[in-house]
């Protein structure tokens, strides 16, 4: 385990940084000089007033989107070109910050042993998105109000949905946004819908074979929410898989079909 802010290394079962007083998480840190090529401009952030929880939130947030990043103590230190997708995150980190939980009412707490800090991380985002006041016990328990709990059990449920979708489909290599995508995305629909029509269509079932595979292999653009994007690479995977068995029927080439283009019937 690492300190995302100084760089000290830790055994497993520690928790939290001795000198910086934040949760550690599981990947080493990027020195700041090293955070983007030699001749590329840098963009800081002094983050003095956040709470600790929150660095970190951002820091695991930073890590999911790719974007190379390193800290000096309390400064966010990016790659100037980032600077956009930075302040949305930062803006999303900042939402998770709101809900303060009312120390008078009866409250629950949940264990986070088996809890990695991405995972954590996640949990908080969904928490503060969904206006759910909570906090973290001396034990790193998540404490939140008797009221929430059934809120706060659906909530948990999604974020271990998420997470056990993006361990099966692994880590996406393929960065594709704006109108490459969106015609990428028309492209797979059209032969989709093809497949639909006609499930034995020999040039359609060539096109998307490949097509499915690319789309599989693409991470999260920009504004997309996650969860959401984890469901159409799960999509393009079932099709691939589909077209790439010998034994396959109309019927599941149809309804592989069906369903990918039902994914993708909001956004193209």
């Amino acid at each position: 385990m690492y300190c995302f802010q100084c760089a000290r290394e830790y055994l497993e079962d520690v928790a939290e940084c001795v000198e910086c007083g934040v949760g550690l998480v599981d990947e080493p840190p990027t020195p700041p000089e090293e955070v983007g090529e030699q001749d590329e401009e840098q963009v800081a952030y002094e983050l003095y007033e956040w709470s600790f929880e929150a660095r970190r939130m951002l820091d695991q947030l930073l890590t999911g989107d790719s974007i190379s990043h390193g800290w000096q103590g309390a400064i966010l230190i990016v790659r100037e070109r980032d600077e956009d997708r930075v302040d949305a995150l930062i803006e999303q980190a900042e939402v998770t910050e709101d809900p303060r939980l009312d120390p008078d009412v009866e409250k629950i707490g949940y264990s986070m042993d088996e809890w990695t800090a991405e995972a954590q991380s996640m949990l908080v985002e969904t928490l503060g998105l969904n206006g759910v006041a909570h906090e973290f016990d001396a034990e790193g328990e998540l404490i939140i109000a008797e009221t929430d709990e059934e809120v706060v059990d659906e909530i948990i449920e999604g974020v271990t949905q998420k997470l056990a979708l993006d361990d099966a489909l692994g880590d996406a290599s393929i960065v594709m946004e704006g109108l490459e995508l969106s015609d990428f995305l028309g492209d797979v629909r059209i032969l989709a819908n093809k497949l639909v029509k006609n499930p034995g269509d020999a040039k359609a079932t060539l096109a998307i074979v490949k097509k499915s595979a690319t789309l599989a292999d693409i991470r999260t653009p920009f504004g997309f929410d996650s969860r959401r994007w984890g469901q159409i690479r799960l999509g393009g995977t079932e099709m691939n898989e589909v077209l790439s068995t010998e034994e396959r029927t109309e019927e599941d080439v149809t309804e592989a079909a069906q369903a990918l283009s039902a994914l993708l019937a909001d956004i193209v």
